[in-house]
């Protein structure tokens, strides 16, 4: 029969096809069912491809692996024999191994995602020679991810972006080169949407749901026949709707003869096993002369022939990816708080200080990494997650979800205790702080008083070095504080965050702290305690001088030699931002989807509301030594309580805040936010992402997320006068100026010194968590200097800002060898 008439032909005379799974690590099904999915899918697509060879070549099937945390599970499981029919089909280039192991969100830090390029063992990486990477789903890529790929030699990004919430940054499907800061160049393929392949041929969804979990047996994977069918009234058929399909996009603008797309099966259309059939359609397709011609391939080679074919006429790009997307990992941050606790153990685990590792720390170390990678995955809750937040299926995903923050947190926490405990094994004996950061610790160390075992008065240095001054007694000071066990004898003993009433939390002298002043990165400082009262410290040179505003809480501070405040008034402002309205998810969804500017402006007018914490009281002061410490109680209709603290430091410009809160459930969308101001009129601020340096706004791709920004967890603001640190501990997107609720900004906003750190978002309606409540704590340092330092400087400095001493008291008696060989070493 006849092929495609001369006034059908095409503009487009090559289209690519491209199969996969579009890997969620949950969403669908539970996480640990989507890995068992992916390893079973494998062994699908490996027989699909070899048994396709046993026929023409032109009915072979093509699968791309596009995560390699299927692939390393599957090769684990494998036999020797299985192993070989997989890389016959790697060989054959019927199968193609991506190079990334799972879609990840822009939070992963730089030792993350030297882990994400090394998830294969060495021997299979070798032997699959990963040359392109996918990304699906998520609005972003960091661009320490693109370095890290090019750096193990990958060179291609295919990326389908799901434009729900966000959208892709520039006009596709289509083409870029993205230059990064050493000159190398990636080149990007914006493809469609994941499924979208299945749409130039068939103009009705066929999956039904949407979202069945794989053991809903009223479910099932398509089969031959129920769409994509080879007869030739159907292949005519689906001829005609591709031909429409793409007059469109040529009318759109598309400005080339080939084009790729990719395509998942239609049962769910996430986490989907392949689909055979395929490769008879296409073989079908061809051989009745339609045209576009098809080629069934792989991601690697799609993208090879694209370059191939348009290299040369695309633009190029620089500057960071930044995602829509990032903000749904607000919907959780104490489990956002606990990762980055356990980066901070692993980090500190990794210090020179502690000596060479053996082979089992390190797998170890590996393992808590792996975990913590997953957990910035992009898939946080199923598709009903926000819609049935108490259901069984969402608190089982979130459980295997937030397991995976609060495990490696433990591992790491216990790793490093190991570290140090086999590090001072032989003594001396003594308290020993150890600082296992990269800047110098001045500040407190706090211990539970129970640590104690004598009436102990003061800590004195016992040896000379790491900046210690022998002999000098720095007293003990004592606070109130939890006594586990403790009966509360009645409301002095009971703070206003207790409200289990269970155990005392303001009984007397149950925590201790002492100064530590300047110990040297990766060094350790030998001390003893004392029953001698501790030496009344000399007057620090360089106190503060600070304004406080109506209720006695500090407006600003500068300290000598700075000619502008550390922070200006509104530091620690709690600001919320309300959605009302009804149904206010689908509100979000018509702000987010508008595409005029206009229209969002109307829609946050009517239905946005800003509701700023008030002071409940007076702020009250306490001064040591060291700092000065001011706290104060807010009050905001959307929490239980909340409480803020900042501490200032005597001799260096630098303040400590602290705010805590408890927050009332509801699922209705909200966002939070702690405010930050800084002298520093119109100044962009330098933030980082995996390391990476990035101004917001100037140093970005066009049209990517300007809203908010994922960051590594600080900010340096580079001014005439100095240079201004901000530092997050648990918090890490960040906006400038106001909420910026779907503005959708393309330019800098009026005030970018105005930082607001997002403590809490639930503005999703599906995927990520909708209704974290309850007691939460946010901590954020601010440092001044004035000669400013190199970005490696700067990065040292916001990464070690939180990291808290090792503190290990050893006694003079030799510990059991049993005990070092089999409990303290890895």
């Amino acid at each position: 029969m006849g092929g495609t008439s001369p006034a059908e032909e095409p503009a487009i005379r090559k289209l690519y096809f491209v199969h996969f799974s579009h890997a969620d690590v949950g969403f669908t099904d539970q996480p640990s069912v989507c890995r068992e999915l992916y390893r079973r899918y494998l062994d699908v697509a490996v027989d699909a491809a070899l048994e396709s060879r046993r026929g023409t070549g032109e009915r072979q099937f093509f699968w791309t692996v596009e995560s390699t945390i299927a692939l390393a599970d599957w090769w684990e499981k494998a036999t020797a024999a299985r192993r070989k029919d997989l890389l016959r089909a790697v060989r054959s280039g019927q199968m193609d191994v991506a190079a990334l192991p799972f879609n990840q969100t822009p939070f992963l830090d730089a030792a993350q995602w030297r882990t994400m390029l090394d998830w294969l063992p060495p021997e299979v990486w070798r032997a699959v020679e990963p040359r392109v990477a996918v990304q699906n789903d998520v609005n972003g890529m960091p661009r320490a991810g693109a370095v890290a790929l090019l750096d193990r030699g990958v060179t291609r990004l295919f990326m389908c972006i799901n434009s729900d919430s966000g959208g892709p940054p520039l006009a596709r499907p289509g083409a870029f080169w993205w230059r990064m800061p050493d000159g190398r160049r990636m080149f990007v393929w914006l493809n469609d949407s994941y499924p979208n392949g299945y749409f130039y041929f068939e103009p009705h969804e066929w999956r039904r749901g949407p979202v069945p979990q794989a053991a809903d047996t009223r479910y099932r994977p398509p089969r031959a026949g129920d769409f994509l069918r080879t007869d030739e009234a159907s292949l005519r058929a689906a001829h005609r709707h591709c031909l429409e399909r793409l007059r469109a996009l040529k009318a759109g603008g598309y400005p080339y003869e080939v084009l790729a797309t990719a395509m998942t099966s239609q049962w769910r259309m996430d986490n989907d096993p392949p689909w055979p059939p395929l490769a008879e359609f296409v073989a079908a397709w061809n051989r009745l002369g339609l045209k576009p011609e098809i080629v069934f391939t792989t991601a690697t080679r799609a993208l090879e022939a694209m370059e191939k074919e348009i290299g040369d006429k695309i633009p190029e790009h620089r500057g960071e990816f930044t995602d829509w997307w990032a903000n749904g990992t607000g919907s959780a941050p104490r489990e956002v708080a606990a990762s980055r606790r356990a980066k901070r153990f692993l980090s500190a685990a990794h210090s020179p200080l502690f000596g060479e590792w053996n082979a089992a720390g390190r797998a170890a170390a590996r393992e808590i990494s792996q975990d913590l990678c997953l957990f910035d995955e992009h898939t946080w809750g199923s598709s009903l997650s926000v819609a049935l937040p108490d259901a069984i299926e969402t608190r089982a995903q979130f459980a295997e979800k937030a397991l995976l923050a609060y495990r490696p947190m433990a591992r790491a926490e216990w790793l490093l205790s190991q570290r140090a405990r086999l590090r001072w094994a032989e003594g001396p004996a003594g308290v020993i702080v150890a600082n296992p950061s990269a800047a110098p610790f001045s500040g407190w160390v706090s211990l539970v008083a129970t640590a104690l075992r004598e009436d102990w008065q003061s800590v004195e240095t016992a040896e000379a070095g790491s900046g210690g001054r022998p002999g000098g007694r720095e007293p003990l000071l004592f606070e109130a504080g939890l006594e586990p066990w403790g009966r509360p004898r009645g409301a002095n003993d009971l703070s206003r965050e207790n409200l289990s009433a269970t155990f005392s939390d303001q009984a007397p002298r149950k925590v201790v702290k002492f100064w530590v002043d300047n110990l040297p990165p990766h060094s350790h400082r030998v001390m003893r305690f004392s029953r001698a009262a501790g030496e009344p410290a000399p007057a620090r040179a360089g106190r503060p001088a600070v304004e406080l505003d109506a209720t006695g809480w500090p407006s600003r501070a500068r300290w000598p030699g700075m000619s502008k405040p550390l922070f200006e008034a509104g530091l620690g402002d709690f600001l919320s931002v309300q959605v009302n309205g009804f149904a206010p998810p689908w509100i979000l969804s018509d702000m987010a989807n508008s595409g005029s500017a206009r229209q969002r402006d109307e829609l946050r007018q009517k239905h946005i509301q800003e509701v700023s914490a008030r002071a409940q009281g007076r702020a009250s002061v306490e001064e040591t030594a060291h700092t000065l410490r001011y706290s104060q109680w807010l009050e905001h209709p959307r929490l239980r309580w909340c409480t803020r603290q900042l501490e200032l430091w005597k001799g260096t410009p630098r303040a400590r805040l602290v705010l805590r809160f408890d927050r009332l459930s509801s699922p209705a969308p909200e966002a939070f936010f702690a405010v930050f101001l800084f002298p520093c009129e119109g100044v962009l601020p330098r933030l980082s992402a995996g390391g990476m340096p990035f101004v917001p706004f100037e140093d970005q791709l066009p049209g990517s997320c300007r809203d908010y920004f994922a960051a590594d967890g600080w900010a340096h603001y580079p001014a005439p006068d100095g240079h201004w640190l901000w530092v997050s501990r648990d918090a890490p997107l960040v906006t400038f100026d106001s909420p910026q609720v779907w503005t959708r900004r393309q330019t800098a906003p009026g005030r970018p010194q105005r930082l607001l750190s997002m403590l809490f978002n639930n503005f999703w309606y599906t995927n990520f968590a909708a209704d974290e409540n309850g007691a939460m704590e946010f901590a954020f340092d601010l440092s001044w200097d004035a000669s400013g330092q190199a970005p490696a400087n700067l990065r040292q400095r916001g990464e070690a800002a939180f990291v808290e001493p090792v503190v290990l008291i050893n006694p003079s008696l030799k510990e059991d060898p049993r005990i070092l060989r089999h409990l303290y070493t890895p």
